[in-house]
């Protein structure tokens, strides 16, 4: 009898031990949402790089409550990046400095709107996550753009900028509706 229940015991410890193999597309639609081309990023959090003047900004007191210099809170700032078909538009807010040259225009943020170069999307099955990476220039900045995607369709986006310093955001995707004009 005790070697039935010892036996029990140790089958019950190997099967609940054992890890689940689920596979991306078992536990979310990510691949047809990715592979449509036709989806919407909106940051929750941005993540600018911290120098010396982000810093006497934050000590002046110009950052929004719940915020600090390198984790600035979104909350009803609109915002998106979307990929629709073969074009992506951008309107994103920007913290942070100008490097050097490019011109103070009216974009304070980071707006594009047109046909990406080098789009490129990839799946580390490793991760279980989507990368998707583009560029874009527009007539005051080159844009080099890097998605993370998760199967919670939870999102980084790295931008990396030529003339100003590179900013990270945090949110999410979701499918984007047919009927919005771009």
């Amino acid at each position: 009898m005790k070697t039935i229940v010892a036996s029990f015991v140790v089958l019950s410890i190997l099967f609940s031990c054992s890890s689940t193999k689920n596979s991306i597309s078992d536990t979310h639609p990510i691949h047809s949402l990715i592979s449509s081309r036709s989806f919407e990023f909106t940051a929750d959090w941005a993540n600018p790089m911290v120098t010396q003047s982000m810093n006497a900004i934050a000590n002046s007191g110009l950052i929004p409550p719940g915020s600090t210099i390198s984790r600035i809170n979104l909350a009803g700032n609109p915002n998106y990046l979307k990929v629709f078909g073969d074009s992506v538009s951008a309107n994103l807010p920007y913290y942070g400095e100008r490097q050097f040259g490019g011109g103070y225009g009216s974009a304070t943020g980071i707006e594009f709107n047109g046909i990406p170069e080098d789009y490129k999307q990839t799946f580390d099955t490793d991760n279980g996550k989507y990368t998707v990476s583009f560029n874009i220039s527009d007539k005051s900045d080159r844009y080099y753009v890097i998605m993370a995607i998760f199967p919670s369709k939870s999102t980084t986006v790295v931008v990396s900028l030529n003339n100003r310093n590179s900013i990270r955001y945090e949110g999410a995707i979701e499918a984007l509706e047919s009927n919005i004009k771009q």
